[in-house]
């Protein structure tokens, strides 16, 4: 007679803790995937031991606990505030250990990265987060860098998986209903395919597809191959981090002249065209990648968002280039015209990097400041808009400003109809005809409220601060605030630099855009609901406890 066994089932804080503890071996896995650039780059070996460190560390502890909680033991559904628990810990374990190379590099070579745990941490978050805020000093262009390689590959490979989506890649180890609630929970609602499982593998089959014939072009435009699929990783991810101090601008003074790869000259106009291209695809929603590259072409190009994409585009790139040449000729007393060619250059350089949230910068700051004012606030106001909904993209997203842009329109026009009369306010999306209700476009109009609220908070925070005191302090504050909420990295100042002068005050300029990129990234409403359910999930446990307890009656 056979005996079967039940297996106990696990639920709760330990369900929890033992999936935490798969993700940080998957964490850990990553953590040693940056030492794989040393057989190119031997005299980088000092970086051995911080990722060990963190590497080894986060394999050990999640061993741990898979052991403890998991390892026999029946899984059971998520119940309550489980999903949100489980999100809000993935996202601290994964940003904490993005951040100690950094830090770790300090402590066991003091005077390497010059990075405390702040920096390493606001380096984590711009890197996972896709917005490419950096106050990173170590590029592969410096002089005496620390690990130049091992650290620009580290920060690009946590764009990639932060473009991939951190939660995406732990929905699909854990599969099944958890793996979807944990999906559903971070704020996605679309999937490629009915299987979450299958529609991950599809996702990182176009991401990783796109980024190789990213970085084989710009290998051939000059780059060497290391420059080549960190910058395609970064594009492809709406990253913005570089391999060089001064982003893709670092390329114009080797333009024509200099072979860095040893095979093709560089061109700078090549390359800046071909990022273009690919922070384009970054900011399209991985659904309508599908339609385009199965040749559904009506399908694509008549998305509402595509549609507002491909307007909004052209028309800001029109507007910002007549005002850069409208505001140069007038600051240097020359005809409108004049450098019309690189005026067009540049400024669509930056709208194109503004709208998709990408960060990348082809020319210095100095240059950008001259450009006017109008560039500026157009930037902006388009990182703000930001990119589409479903993408790598940040900021309120098109798809919402879509929306409520449709609904607006339709309530002004059928305000004063007949109620016998019905005009259901139509929106083309993902292939089909919807009709937009009450409830989607409210939730539009709450969200971009929210981030407004959450924008305008923070820019007042930053207007205490040093850096932004001066005459264009607010405009600064708006413009860097912007670019950490919509995950674009664009900024209107070296953070190292502000780190050195103003060690305190640069801890609340640092945390505060923290803050500001994992809000973007995560989305404001599923961040505060997430930080809601842990609330109430802490004081269900004390509720549970107190009930177990023996009531003692008075004598």
């Amino acid at each position: 007679m056979k005996i079967k066994l039940t297996r106990k089932k696990v639920k709760g804080l330990s369900l929890v803790l033992g999936y935490l503890g798969i993700f940080a071996i998957f964490i850990g896995f990553i953590s040693f995937l940056p030492l794989l650039v040393l057989p190119f780059f031997r005299d980088e070996t000092a970086a051995v031991l911080p990722f060990s460190v963190v590497g080894g560390g986060n394999i050990l502890l999640g061993l741990i606990l898979y052991f403890i909680f998991l390892f026999k033991r029946e899984r059971v559904r998520f119940e309550r505030y489980e999903d949100s628990l489980l999100l809000a810990t993935t996202w601290i374990l994964a940003l904490v250990s993005g951040a100690l190379p950094f830090f770790l590099a300090e402590v066991f070579y003091p005077g390497s990265t010059q990075m405390n745990f702040t920096a390493g941490f606001f380096e984590a978050s711009s890197a996972y987060s896709t917005t490419g805020m950096t106050n990173f000093t170590d590029f592969v262009d410096v002089e005496d860098a620390f690990c130049p390689h091992v650290y620009c590959f580290h920060r690009s490979l946590m764009q990639f998986i932060g473009g991939c989506g951190l939660v995406l890649l732990l929905s699909t180890i854990l599969g099944g209903q958890n793996g979807t609630a944990l999906y559903v929970g971070e704020g996605h609602s679309d999937k490629l395919l009915p299987n979450l499982s299958r529609s991950a593998k599809l996702i990182f089959a176009i991401y990783t597809g796109y980024t190789i014939v990213g970085a084989l072009a710009l290998f051939f435009t000059g780059m060497d191959p290391f420059d080549a699929i960190c910058h395609s990783m970064c594009a492809l991810s709406g990253g913005g981090m570089s391999t060089r101090s001064h982003s893709v601008a670092s390329f114009r003074e080797f333009n024509g002249t200099t072979a860095l790869n040893g095979v093709f000259p560089c061109n700078a106009v090549a390359i800046e065209i071909i990022i273009m291209f690919l922070v384009v695809l970054s900011g399209i929603s991985f659904v309508l990648h599908t339609f385009l590259l199965r040749g559904k072409w009506s399908k694509f190009f008549r998305d509402s968002e595509i549609k507002y994409m491909v307007f909004m585009g052209v028309l800001a790139i029109g507007v910002s280039f007549l005002a850069v040449c409208a505001y140069l000729s007038r600051a240097n007393g020359t005809a409108l015209f004049d450098n019309a060619a690189s005026n067009l250059r540049d400024s669509a350089f930056y709208v194109v990097g503004s709208f998709t949230t990408s960060g990348f910068s082809n020319t210095s700051l100095t240059r950008f400041l001259e450009m006017g004012k109008p560039l500026l606030i157009i930037c902006t106001i388009l990182m703000v808009m930001g990119g589409g909904a479903g993408s790598c993209a940040g900021g309120i997203k098109m798809y919402r400003i879509v929306i409520m842009g449709k609904d607006l329109w339709h309530s002004i026009v059928h305000r004063f109809d007949s109620s016998h009369q019905k005009h259901p306010n139509l929106i083309f999306r993902y292939g089909k005809i919807r009709e937009l209700d009450k409830e989607i476009s409210s939730e539009a109009f709450r969200y971009a409220v929210l981030f407004i609220a959450i924008y305008l908070t923070s820019i007042i925070i930053l207007t205490f601060l040093p850096f932004y005191n001066g005459d264009n302090g607010v405009e600064y504050a708006a413009f860097d605030v912007a670019s950490a909420m919509s995950n674009t990295g664009l900024s209107m100042g070296d953070f190292h630099a502000y780190r050195v002068d103003y060690p305190s005050e640069s801890f609340v300029l640092l945390w505060t855009l923290s803050v500001g990129e994992m809000l973007g990234r995560l989305e404001v409403l599923p961040f505060l609901n997430s930080l809601r359910c842990v609330k109430e999930e802490v004081r269900f446990s004390r509720q549970e406890r107190r009930k177990a307890k023996p009531r003692i009656r008075d004598e």
